[in-house]
């Protein structure tokens, strides 16, 4: 068994409950399940939960995602951290609310849940507001933002800058189809919306605020991430993040080739088993591995103090 073949075992071996005869890991990979009785991949699955890692990019909400929910499914799959936001609202009110659920989940899971704040750079006074409430009640880092403005627009400049102040990271919701980087291709309903940011936006912002620590969301969110993460060399400050219902084969490993290990930040955007296959399927060296499971972020965390060890 390689690494190649784990996507097609380890979805149902890393999520253990949907599997009759599971049994819990010894001491050392404790956070997870695996099958008493599934072929010799155990090991693989074993190693994978093994890794020490954090997700930079995970939901939260009131129904279907609650912090117990996240905390479950993280403990599945070895995942010791994840920052978390919630995308609810569009004025400055609801998304006070909505950031409120995840002070919550901060506070039931402190071991667990890192958090994330989500602000409208539309409203830019209140955002800022926000950004500060946010970050002295513990939050790590900004974002997921969203496709109201492209991450170039002015109106992002502000938030950029708070966030240098407060020395954390910004992270981006991004998209590769066609439409969404060449107009001219753009077909309404089924590429993402125009105002959503691609690779070559990014470049624009890492020359503007070389100082920043900003990360283009998830490279397997849909589209030409090949395209993405070639443009994303000219942007030598931009991290990109792993996550993406997208499992290409090749994916993270032309990532390593193209922006280097030290760039690429581990996340599941939710798709939990999808996202940590993709590290192991990849044909990295033990400490690539390690620097986009757990080091990188954690890295990242470090000017504001907020790293996890």
């Amino acid at each position: 068994m390689n690494r190649r073949r784990f996507l097609g075992y380890g979805a149902a071996a890393l999520a253990g409950s949907a599997i009759p005869g599971v049994k819990t890991l010894g001491a050392t990979a404790a956070t997870g399940t695996i099958p008493a009785q599934r072929g010799d991949y155990k090991d693989l699955v074993r190693e994978a939960i093994s890794y020490r890692k954090i997700d930079l990019h995970n939901h939260i909400n009131e129904s279907s995602r609650k912090a117990a929910d996240i905390d479950e499914s993280c403990r599945r799959v070895g995942i010791n951290y994840t920052a978390v936001s919630n995308l609810g609202g569009r004025d400055p009110e609801s998304i006070r609310e909505h950031n409120n659920l995840v002070l919550e989940g901060m506070r039931q899971y402190p071991d667990r849940i890192l958090g994330s704040c989500f602000v409208n750079p539309g409203y830019t006074r209140e955002s800022l507001e926000e950004i500060d409430r946010c970050v002295d009640q513990g939050m790590v880092m900004v974002g997921e933002l969203y496709d109201d403005y492209k991450i170039n627009d002015p109106v992002y400049f502000p938030i950029i800058e708070r966030c240098i102040e407060h020395k954390i990271p910004i992270m981006m919701h991004a998209a590769a189809p066609l439409g969404n980087w060449r107009p001219e291709f753009h077909i309404a309903g089924v590429d993402s919306p125009t105002n959503t940011s691609n690779a070559e936006d990014f470049i624009e912002v890492s020359e503007r605020y070389p100082e920043a620590m900003i990360i283009c969301g998830h490279i397997g969110g849909g589209g030409d991430w090949e395209f993405a993460i070639n443009m994303l060399r000219e942007a030598p400050n931009i991290y990109a993040e792993t996550s993406g219902s997208v499992a290409d084969n090749r994916m993270i490993d032309l990532a390593v080739d193209y922006l280097g290990a030290d760039r690429l930040v581990f996340a599941t955007d939710v798709n939990y088993e999808t996202a940590v296959g993709k590290i192991m399927n990849a044909d990295l060296t033990e400490e690539e591995r390690k620097k986009i499971f757990f080091d990188n972020f954690n890295n990242l965390l470090k000017p504001a103090g907020n790293n996890v060890d």
